[in-house]
């Protein structure tokens, strides 16, 4: 059943002061016709360098900022237009993690009320059954009841971030919004997190809405891959299909800058050279093909429709040229050491 489903969502925000007729002077262009969907117990994977959109598209999926444009549909309930009661009850389906889980949470609360504060919200049940449902949520990712009464400086990151999970779960949701939420801690306790995240899925029947701009951790929890660039999808595909042959330059890119360990020696990554335009002033045609050493005219002046990939359905690159082979020479990159 499909849980979560966005049509032709776009975002833009104002730019300087407003001209003639209240029309501000410049807009930025964070997200552009974003269409996809999730379904029950599936995750889904944005990635994409900083200031692609990732965040932005999060938030309108956690019901934070409403679409410019377009539709996010949630349960089978569109959200255009609900205001309170009803806007609060469907919040009540989703759960999120954010990216520093020490900024996530008031140092000044306890664990019991950090954990406890979306059952006060909603008002759930009276004070022994909240406080019941609190231990349950921290057992769950893996902390104990002697942890109610401490307060956040007194845990370490990865403990934090398991309270700020313990949170997301308390109100039992459908959708878990993780937002880059290992890139502040440990790798050794990133892996632990992660093996978290797959065992509530399991258990939960989860849906997971994943950004990160971590490969390896996107090969390890997600169902399917998004690449985003410049507020656009460039390509979706299911993990293995993605892994095995990306098909748009930029995925292939992402993919050849991740570094590789070898038997005790240094092996070479590539990174993209340049930066992401300027979504303020958006390239012509083909978002890309500033930094693509395939571009042609025709990437400058026509912008490529997303097309089925090697006759999958589930398989769409936005490519005038997509490719098979992997290789990164073709790319404007340079190396950078691990």
């Amino acid at each position: 059943m499909t849980l979560l489903k966005l049509d032709n969502v776009c975002q833009r925000y104002p730019i300087g002061q407003k001209g003639w007729f209240g029309k501000p002077a410049q807009e930025l262009k964070a997200v552009t016709k974003i269409s996809l969907s999730l379904n029950e117990g599936e995750t889904i994977a944005i990635v994409g360098e900083s200031g692609c959109g990732k965040s932005t598209l999060g938030r309108m999926v956690a019901l934070l900022e409403a679409p410019a444009e377009g539709t996010v549909e949630l349960a089978g309930v569109k959200t255009a237009g609900l205001k309170g009661e009803a806007l609060k009850a469907l919040r009540r389906k989703l759960g999120l993690v954010f990216q520093d889980p020490y900024s996530a949470l008031n140092p000044r609360m306890p664990v019991s009320e950090l954990v406890g504060e979306p059952l006060d919200v909603y008002n759930v049940g009276d004070k022994a059954s909240r406080k019941a449902k609190v231990i349950d949520a921290l057992i769950a990712v893996g902390l104990s009841e002697d942890a109610l009464d401490r307060y956040p400086h007194e845990f370490s990151g990865g403990q934090r971030q398991r309270i700020c999970i313990a949170r997301a779960l308390v109100l039992e949701p459908s959708l878990i919004i993780a937002d880059e939420p290992l890139s502040a801690l440990d790798v050794s306790v990133q892996s632990q997190v992660l093996n978290l995240f797959a065992e509530l899925q399991r258990e939960r029947n989860l849906s997971f809405f994943f950004i990160s701009h971590d490969m390896a951790v996107v090969d390890y929890l997600a169902d399917t891959i998004v690449v985003m660039y410049l507020g656009q999808i460039v390509e979706q595909a299911p993990r293995d299909a993605f892994f095995a042959n990306p098909a748009h330059p930029y995925s292939q890119a992402l993919l050849a800058a991740v570094p590789e360990v070898g038997r005790g020696k240094r092996k070479r990554g590539l990174s993209l050279q340049g930066d992401v335009p300027s979504p303020i002033d958006p390239p012509s045609g083909c978002a890309f093909h500033p930094r693509c050493a395939k571009a042609t005219d025709r990437c400058q002046s026509e912008a490529p429709k997303a097309l089925m990939y090697g006759g999958d359905e589930k398989h769409i690159v936005a490519c005038h040229f997509p490719s098979e082979v992997i290789d990164a020479k073709k790319f404007d990159c340079k190396e950078a050491t691990v």
